[in-house]
């Protein structure tokens, strides 16, 4: 069944938009196949502000948001920036979603309010947000495109959510300037950062615990001696930069984050475009490399990821490789092959992505101490040298 779709006139001010929405909640129907109308509920279940800038990725947005009302009914509230030298001021509509999911029900009813500001208006969002909060409802704060999370704009409306959504891997340049910022504001707050490019990694993280699922290669989980990471590049080489790394970032992140490693050096570029950095497992160290590769896949999509160890003279060699609709791990151990598998995995479409997002289980521990460790592995202060050279001579002792 479509959902039942209703726009009224433009509005200009916050409280036309409140009376207009009052107005549309009190002869709001869901219109049936069979010919019966029912009574949709008001029911929302969350706020959903979305500060998309442009009018297109408004109603992108609004698309994704409408397709998730079933299931995440929400007051969204889309604001967009049109004429930035204008007069001050908004224009404003109202779009009710209304679905009915089962005969003789009531329908759950969401609204999407599109309001698109002039002139300096556009520097005081906040105050337009707060008053059309639903109150005693969680907020996510959805930032597509390039976030300005240091700037007055970040400063006024972080504060008003409790969930940041975002997509780091469509951030501008590598993304690595925008991805140590979020790691920095974040820490200190009660927000929770659900990022569709560490979202989208669901299907990887399986695979790559896969690598150690016999019983006896798990003792190499304590030895790893190095990661790396194939990335599609822009260009061949990528030696100017210009690949949004932040995918390829977050897997290496997850790996150490949850096999306790520290960072010895952060992330170095190197002049063929690789990135290079140093983490440390317990009494030694291990080397991380960043490698752009020329792929069909998407540009910044991670092709590969290759984890070594060394156990007692042993070294076991796990390869995970993905494609768009399936991941194949290999794991090689002194040079014979244990193990091929390969798992039916789908990309995420951006409904499913932002449905994840929405839900509880994106504001579990492991996403929070994935972003912290990305963050100090993208930190743009480098240890000091001596430190670097003190821990390096820890590759040279012998593994757990």
């Amino acid at each position: 069944m479509a959902p039942d779709l209703r726009q009224p006139g433009v509005v200009h001010s916050v409280p036309e938009i409140e009376r207009a929405l009052a107005h549309i909640w009190a002869d709001t129907v869901t219109h049936r196949g069979d010919g019966e109308h029912h009574v949709a509920a008001r029911s929302s279940v969350l706020n959903l502000v979305v500060v998309a800038g442009r009018r297109e990725t408004a109603e992108s947005c609004a698309a994704i948001i409408e397709a998730t009302a079933g299931r995440h009914p929400s007051r969204s509230l889309i604001l967009s920036a049109l004429d930035a030298e204008g007069r001050p001021g908004l224009d404003a509509t109202i779009r009710t979603v209304s679905v009915a999911p089962a005969a003789g029900s009531a329908g759950t009813g969401a609204e999407t309010i599109y309001v698109t500001v002039h002139g300096q208006t556009s520097h005081h969002l906040a105050s337009i947000i707060v008053p059309l909060l639903v109150h005693d409802l969680p907020v996510a704060l959805w930032w597509p495109r390039d976030p300005q999370f240091v700037s007055h704009r970040g400063d006024r409306l972080l504060p008003i959510a409790d969930r940041l959504i975002v997509d780091g891997s469509s951030w501008s340049g590598d993304g690595l300037d925008r991805l140590r910022e979020m790691a920095r504001v974040v820490q200190g707050r009660r927000l929770v950062v659900a990022d569709f490019a560490l979202l989208r990694q669901a299907r990887w993280r399986e695979a790559l615990a896969s690598v150690y699922d016999l019983p006896d290669l798990r003792p190499h989980l304590r030895a790893i001696r190095s990661i790396t990471v194939e990335f599609a590049a822009r260009e061949e080489g990528d030696p100017a930069g210009l690949t949004n790394i932040v995918r390829p970032v977050y897997h290496v992140a997850w790996l150490a984050s949850r096999l306790g490693m520290s960072v010895i050096e952060p992330m170095r570029t190197l002049t063929d475009g690789r990135r290079n950095a140093t983490l440390r497992q317990g009494d030694h160290a291990v080397a991380v490399e960043w490698r752009p590769v020329c792929s069909d896949l998407g540009e910044g999509s991670t092709v590969r990821v290759e984890i070594v160890s060394r156990l007692a003279g042993a070294e076991l060699v796990g390869d995970v490789a993905a494609g768009d609709c399936s991941v194949e791990v290999a794991v090689h151990d002194k040079g014979r092959e244990r193990v091929r598998r390969t798992y039916l995995a789908p990309r995420l479409g951006d409904v499913d992505l932002l449905e994840r997002a929405l839900e509880d289980s994106a504001s579990d521990s492991v996403a929070a101490e994935a972003l912290a460790m990305a963050g100090r592995l993208v930190a743009a202060e480098p240890t000091p040298r001596g430190a670097v050279a003190r821990n390096h001579r820890l590759t040279q002792e012998p593994g757990p």
